[in-house]
């Protein structure tokens, strides 16, 4: 499945599940890369962050910003079926 990454452009504070500040998508967020794995939005995530390697070297990445600080907290993933999917301290909660 071939997802899309977009990294907020400030590092979203966030207290147990409620993030403190409203999350405007797209224009507090950069296109950062497009993934294709078929591990679902973990794999998204391993691969967009620095483990083994700069994490834009990943054959499933192809980046779009050049040098991107990895996926954290805050972060929006859209994968194929056009559903958002914002990264929580554990996993994923689905945003409309």
């Amino acid at each position: 499945m071939k997802y899309e990454v977009y990294h907020a452009k400030k590092l979203i504070s966030r207290v147990f599940d409620e993030f403190l500040v409203p999350v405007n998508f797209p224009q507090d967020f950069d296109k950062v890369a497009e993934v294709v794995t078929n591990e679902g939005l973990d794999g998204v995530f391993r691969v967009t962050n620095h483990i083994e390697c700069a994490w834009w070297n990943n054959k499933e990445v192809t980046w779009h910003k050049d040098r991107s600080r990895s996926t954290s907290v805050g972060d929006i993933v859209i994968g194929e079926d056009k559903k958002k999917w914002i990264c929580n301290m554990v996993g994923w909660k689905e945003i409309n």
